[in-house]
């Protein structure tokens, strides 16, 4: 599938935007015991976790309604509404790609500021590293067979990196790594599918694993 950006989708997407930040920019509630934030949850509604993601509009005659559940109301590009240091843990399973480095650098020094001291953040996007190799023909190391079954090229496969989904940045675990420590963060690690080192962290989507980079840090 291909994603097309437009003016008149561009121009909705701020406005629902402004209207959410000046309307419904509302304080995130916390709970009484811990407190893990799983930001950009979409449709990957979790129990137990404050679940956190676009403004919704279902109320609104003239938007489409929009049924996702969910905890946190926000735009990821601007600071969160939210006390410092409140946050046991938070995961994000193929978020920072919607971004721009800038604004994806400004959401993790946001997030580094709720985390409280010690706790993990848990990572995960596209890959560009397996991307590549599969672009260049070299199949070691990664799910190739994968790639293999879902794109007839190495073209398509960039190109569906780069420009389907609405990404707007591409990650490999070096630039990963050099961005969290640049925020604060520090025992930034590579990671697996299905290992953390907070088994409350372990929320991957097994259907995405052939494709992402799992990355940790601690602060």
């Amino acid at each position: 599938m291909e994603y097309k950006h437009s003016l008149k989708s561009i121009a909705q997407f701020e406005l629902k935007s402004w209207f959410g930040r000046i309307f419904k920019n509302k304080k995130c509630k916390l709970k009484k015991s811990h407190n893990y934030l799983h930001l950009g949850c979409g449709s990957n509604y979790i129990e137990g976790y404050i679940n956190a993601d676009f403004f919704t509009f279902s109320k609104i005659k003239f938007w489409k309604k929009r049924t996702v559940k969910i905890d946190w109301e926000v735009d990821l590009r601007y600071p969160l509404n939210c006390d410092d240091e409140v946050f046991d843990g938070v995961f994000m399973e193929h978020v920072l790609e919607h971004l721009y480095f800038d604004d994806a650098k400004n959401l993790l020094k946001e997030l580094y500021r709720v985390l409280k001291k010690g706790a993990f953040i848990r990572i995960t996007v596209p890959d560009l590293e397996k991307y590549v190799k599969f672009y260049n023909k070299n199949y070691d190391g990664y799910d190739a067979e994968a790639f293999k079954s879902k794109f007839k090229t190495g073209c398509d496969a960039i190109s569906n990196l780069t420009q389907n989904y609405f990404h707007l940045s591409v990650w490999d675990y070096e630039k990963l790594q050099i961005t969290l420590e640049e925020v604060g963060f520090n025992n930034v690690k590579k990671m697996e599918y299905g290992k953390s080192q907070d088994q409350k962290l372990l929320l991957d989507l097994q259907e995405r694993a052939w494709e992402t980079l799992y990355v940790e840090a601690q602060k």
